[in-house]
């Protein structure tokens, strides 16, 4: 199992991380909660839509393996869509870190034939879900609470976003919910077939039923003390929603095109897909679609294994890669190892579109779209703009990046004493790694470590209580284990590189074997 994938799900920053590198005791299942202590995690802030954000909370290892451990052996733990097997849209890969390929095909054609029996779609969201969700009303099947609720400082009230474990109870909290909607729609003799995925429910109805639909979803939502977003009301019919779900007909019309114009005796073929995504991109009327468009097609087999040797590039080739990379910085992790090591493309053509780029991110709150870039320049060798940057992440808040300008030396003496002064515990991540590339701080490594990662709980009134003792143990052996034997958190960029292409791997074989099976 990819500890990464649990640490981090779904989002692609999990590529950068390596928590699988990290070593903990044998059998954290039997490290009592009594040993651990409220922690403070980093956030990490990631783009949503235009220039909203979601941010991700990062928790301590520590505790978060250990609460992977303890609940491990839970119902449906690797198989998410066992607890609702009627209802739940898509299903988790935990070996991919991602939801699993064909499953959204499958469930859009689904959709396609209930919108041909019923009159339309409505589509209601729960407003804020992750942080309204009281730990305390969840089933944990008889096993302590708090190794959740100690990893967002003792809160209760919310589930930190990001982890696989979170993940896991907000879709069982979800499915109390669908259990109790199921009954109030039976109850109220409506014909409506329904489904969901994470907070979002679809309810494919009779618009004479739809207030009745709308009326049930806040009844049911208030008895766990949650709500409708009000901004997320939508309905669809049959065109409408046909118009609107384009893109995997768009790439694979595409795909389709190109293998047609491509002549394998030939070296000198036009890069036809670049073009290609541009215009079809145009004709998608929603940001979302248009990055999901984009991102997918980077991430196909047919891209994976294109001949780039057979292909010749042009100017307008250039800007219109910049375009496309510009629009969805994601992009980037899935073409740059490809295109930086192609014969015929000249990479320098690219040095002003990542220097301004990189730059404008750095002014940004989008800590995701600063790591694809940094990941993008250097996989093209750009190491005069990384350097040139330095200032900007020092303030970025960015603690993943900040802690590759630490391994790569790049901070000046002025900087470091800056990052020092830092010692809040939030920001841990940054100071376990200003700790691992300092030798100065490796020779004073206790009192270093109590100084920025003994989480602060710990430390106060500690008073040689025995049991604020043997938490203060508990981190320090930890921590002590680690950086006194160089494990860093963080992935040298090349092994960044071959993670990224191994998740492509396994999900392109996951597509093909969705795709036999059908």
């Amino acid at each position: 199992m990819q500890i990464n994938n649990l640490y981090n799900f779904k989002n692609p920053v999990k590529n950068f991380l390596n928590i699988g590198n990290i070593e903990f005791s044998d059998d954290l299942s039997h490290l009592d909660i009594n040993r651990l202590c409220w922690v403070e995690p980093f956030n990490f802030r990631v783009r949503k839509q235009g220039d909203q954000y979601r941010t991700l909370k990062m928790p301590n290892l520590l505790n978060f393996m250990s609460a992977c451990a303890y609940y491990k052996d839970m119902p449906y733990f690797n198989n998410i869509q066992g607890m609702d097997r009627v209802h739940k849209r898509l299903s988790a890969n935990i070996e991919t870190g991602d939801f699993s390929s064909g499953e959204y095909d499958w469930q859009l054609e689904k959709d396609f034939e209930n919108l041909c029996v019923y009159d339309n779609l409505i589509k209601l969201d729960v407003k804020e879900y992750y942080g309204r969700i009281y730990t305390h009303k969840i089933d944990f099947q008889g096993l302590e609470e708090r190794y959740i609720s100690n990893m967002n400082l003792g809160a209760t009230n919310g589930l930190i976003m990001g982890n696989y474990l979170s993940l896991y109870f907000a879709e069982r909290y979800l499915a109390c919910i669908s259990k109790d909607i199921e009954v109030e729609l039976n109850k109220a003799n409506i014909d409506c077939d329904y489904t969901y995925f994470s907070d979002d429910f679809y309810f494919f109805c009779n618009v004479k039923d739809n207030e009745k639909i709308i009326h049930i979803f806040d009844k049911v939502l208030e008895k766990y003390e949650l709500e409708r977003s009000e901004r997320k009301k939508e309905v669809w019919t049959y065109e409408s929603f046909n118009n609107h779900n384009l893109v995997a007909r768009y790439w694979k019309k595409l795909i389709a095109h190109c293998n047609i114009r491509f002549k394998s005796d030939r070296d000198d073929n036009k890069l036809y897909f670049i073009n290609q995504i541009v215009y079809r991109m145009s004709k998608l009327d929603d940001e979302k679609m248009k990055k999901v468009f984009i991102n997918n097609i980077f991430k196909t087999k047919y891209f994976r294994e294109l001949p780039l040797e057979k292909y010749q590039v042009k100017e307008y080739d250039y800007h219109q890669l910049c375009f496309i990379m510009k629009y969805s910085p994601e992009s980037m992790l899935y073409l740059a190892d490809r295109f930086s090591i192609m014969k015929k493309f000249d990479n320098q053509k690219m040095h002003k579109f990542f220097k301004v780029r990189y730059h404008e991110s750095l002014r940004s709150s989008f800590n995701d779209e600063q790591l694809y870039y940094f990941y993008a320049i250097k996989l093209f060798g750009f190491e005069d703009i990384i350097g040139g940057e330095k200032e900007m992440v020092l303030k970025s808040n960015n603690q993943i990046l900040i802690s590759y300008y630490l391994k790569d030396n790049i901070f000046t003496k002025d900087d470091l004493n800056y990052l020092k002064s830092l010692e809040d515990e939030k920001y841990w991540f940054q100071n376990y790694h200003m700790i691992m590339y300092d030798m100065d701080m490796l020779v004073d490594l206790e009192d270093n470590i109590e100084k920025y990662l003994i989480p602060k709980k710990v430390l106060q009134s500690l008073c040689n209580k025995p049991s604020k003792v043997a938490k203060r143990e508990s981190y320090m052996n930890f921590y002590m284990k680690n950086l006194s034997t160089g494990k860093a958190i963080i992935r040298d960029i090349e092994d960044v590189k071959t993670e990224i292409i191994n998740y492509l791997e396994l999900k392109i074989a996951e597509s093909e074997e969705v795709f036999e099976e059908g």
